[in-house]
C-alpha cells in the first residue's frame, strides 16, 4: 500500500504522456521524467488520444513518426480537442520545416533524438510551469465576469488577477527568461493572450515584431521602442476571453473589437499610458473614418499608426485558422493602395521597404 505522504506527492505532480512506438526511447524518457512527473505511455497515436480522453494529462512528449498516423496529425487533434494540454515533439526525423509546422500548430517545443537529458527535463519543467500559469488564468477568466464589466468592479477584478499572478511569481510558477530585458508585463500579457487562444498570442508577437522593425528604421528612442513592442503585443487585449470561439476577426469587422475595453484592461494591469493609447487607437484611420474617435492624420499617435499597419499586414499574411494567407508582395500592394486613406503615407512607404527586406515571422 502506498504511504499517504507518497500518494499526496504523486497527486501534486503533473502528468506526462510519453508517445513513442519504440520501447527504448519510452524507457529513456520515463527514466528522465519520472522524478518530477507521473508517467503514462502510448505506442501509437490512437492509443495516445484514448489516454488523454480517459486521464488528466498536463504534458505530452510526442514522436513525429508513429505507426498508425503522423505525430503532426495527432498534435492537431490534441489541440482541437484539448487545447490546454502542452505538447513537446521528440523525433529523429525532424527538419526545420517540420519543426516550424509543429510549433505553428501548437507544439511548445521540438527536440531531436538522441536528446540531451538535461535539455529535455528543463523544457518539460518549463512547459509544465507554463501550463500551470495558463490553467490558473483560464480559471480566473472563466469565473469572474467583472473583468469585462463596468467600473470600478472591472479594475478591481483585474487588480485581483494581478495579485494572484504575482503570488504565482513568488511561488515559482512564473519563470521569465534570463534574456528578457523588457517589462515583466510582457510575460503577463503574453500569458493572458495565450490562455485565451495561442493564435491570439502569436498574432500579438508578430505584430510586435513588425512594429519594432519599423521603429528601428525610424530610429525611435529605446524606451519608446519598448513601449511600442508592449503596446503592439497587447493591442487586442479586448479579445481576451475564456471561450473556445474564434478570436481573430477581419480587419474591417468592428463588431469583434472593443478598443475601449482593451484600453481599460491595459490601464487596470498597469501598462504605460502610451501603450494603452496604442490599444485604444490602433483602429483609427488616416482619413478620419476609423474608430472609436474618428481621429485624423497626425492626431493619431505615431505608435498607434505603426501598429495599425503591422496588424493589418499580419492579418493578411499569417497562417491562422479560417484564413487564406496572402503572399507578402500582394499584401503590401493592398496596403499601398490604402496609403492616404487607412494609413499614414510616409509610414506605408517605410513599412513596405522594411517588409520587403525582412520575411514575416512564422
Amino acid at each position: 500500500m502506498t504511504p499517504p505522504s507518497a500518494q499526496a506527492a504523486a497527486e501534486q505532480k503533473p502528468t506526462v504522456l510519453i508517445v513513442d512506438d519504440e520501447p527504448a526511447p519510452r524507457a529513456a524518457l520515463t527514466q528522465i521524467l519520472k522524478q518530477d512527473f507521473n508517467i503514462l505511455t502510448a505506442d501509437n497515436g490512437s492509443t495516445a488520444l484514448a489516454v488523454i480522453n480517459d486521464h488528466g494529462v498536463d504534458l505530452i512528449t510526442l514522436d513525429l513518426k508513429l505507426p498508425d498516423q503522423s505525430g503532426s496529425d495527432v498534435l492537431k487533434e490534441i489541440k482541437r480537442t484539448h487545447r490546454e494540454i502542452e505538447v513537446i515533439m521528440v523525433t529523429a526525423y525532424g527538419t526545420l520545416q517540420s519543426a516550424m509546422d509543429c510549433v505553428r500548430h501548437g507544439a511548445a517545443g521540438f527536440l531531436l533524438k538522441p536528446f540531451n537529458a538535461s535539455e529535455l527535463l528543463s523544457i518539460s519543467l518549463q512547459t509544465s510551469q507554463k501550463k500551470q500559469r495558463l490553467d490558473r488564468l483560464r480559471a480566473v477568466l472563466a469565473g469572474n465576469g467583472a473583468l469585462w464589466g463596468p467600473e470600478p468592479a472591472c479594475t478591481s477584478a483585474w487588480q485581483d488577477l494581478m495579485a494572484d499572478y504575482a503570488a504565482q511569481m513568488k511561488g515559482g510558477l512564473l519563470e521569465v527568461s534570463s534574456r528578457e530585458t523588457t517589462s515583466p508585463l510582457v510575460q503577463l500579457v503574453s500569458d493572458l493572450l495565450e490562455a485565451t487562444d495561442r493564435h491570439l498570442a502569436n498574432h500579438g508577437n508578430r505584430v510586435s515584431f513588425y512594429a519594432t522593425l519599423v521603429a528601428n528604421k525610424l530610429e525611435l528612442p529605446l524606451a519608446e521602442q519598448q513601449i511600442l513592442a508592449l503596446g503592439a503585443l497587447a493591442h487586442d487585449l479586448d479579445l481576451i476571453r475564456a471561450t473556445g470561439r474564434p478570436i481573430l476577426q477581419r480587419d474591417d469587422d468592428r463588431t469583434g473589437h472593443r478598443p475601449d475595453l482593451g484600453a481599460r484592461i491595459g490601464r487596470a494591469i498597469g501598462l504605460p499610458a502610451e501603450a494603452v493609447q496604442i490599444i485604444a487607437l490602433h483602429h483609427e484611420r488616416w482619413d478620419g473614418t476609423g474608430y472609436p474617435f474618428a481621429l485624423k492624420e497626425e492626431r493619431i499617435p505615431l505608435l498607434a499608426r505603426i501598429v495599425a499597419l503591422a496588424q493589418s499586414f499580419d492579418n493578411l499574411t499569417a497562417d491562422k485558422p479560417g484564413a487564406n494567407p496572402v503572399p507578402i508582395a500582394k499584401a503590401l500592394e493592398q496596403i499601398e493602395r490604402q496609403s492616404g486613406t487607412a494609413f499614414d503615407p510616409s509610414l506605408v512607404d517605410l513599412f513596405s521597404r522594411t517588409m520587403r527586406e525582412q520575411p514575416p515571422q512564422q
